[in-house]
């Protein structure tokens, strides 16, 4: 009967000590199309180097150790980062073909917070364009300022800095006079 007391106890006492973990979120990039139009160009492989290969959020604690990537406990994204992107430069193309090839490797897709309070998304990348003379590369770095304090802002954010570099890259693109 004692064990019996004691079992119920401390399992009594485990039950009401546990606090609750918060359902898990997930996010993509919207349903925003990107507002710029990416020029006649197959979109080709876009790619992410670890850890972003994965549907986890990650985030820097920059005011504690900016070299320190960690996830979200209960936040993710619907599809790994690349294939979030890649939908949205297909959306950018219209899914249109060209003479040029367009690849990505993603780098950096991280909200990376100044302060417990204050963040910024940051995404970076290495674009390499195919033409038939040659290829091109370039690496752009898009900062989204005021991410706010949670991974529900931080997606937000990456959103907006996807959309961003989506604009430069269509810039940078259509800029090459062998793509046209």
């Amino acid at each position: 009967m004692t064990r019996f007391f004691a079992f119920t106890l401390s399992a009594f006492i485990a039950g009401c000590g546990g606090a609750v973990a918060p359902d898990p979120r997930t996010f993509d990039l919207g349903l925003n199309p990107p507002s710029a139009a990416l020029p006649a160009v197959r979109i080709g492989a876009v790619r992410a180097v670890a850890p972003f290969q994965d549907t986890e959020m990650h985030y820097r604690l920059a005011w504690r150790n900016a070299a320190e990537i960690a996830p979200f406990a209960n936040s993710r994204w619907a599809a790994a980062p690349a294939e979030l992107v890649r939908k949205q430069l297909l959306r950018a193309s219209g899914e249109a073909g060209g003479k040029c090839r367009l690849d990505l490797e993603l780098q950096e897709f991280t909200q990376v917070f100044a302060s417990k309070e204050a963040s910024e998304a940051r995404i970076e990348l290495r674009a390499l364009l195919s033409l038939p003379s040659g290829n091109f590369s370039r690496t752009l770095t898009v900062i989204e300022p005021n991410a706010g304090p949670d991974a529900a802002a931080g997606a937000a954010a990456l959103a907006r800095a996807v959309d961003r570099a989506i604009g430069e890259l269509s810039s940078w693109v259509s800029a090459q006079p062998a793509c046209r």
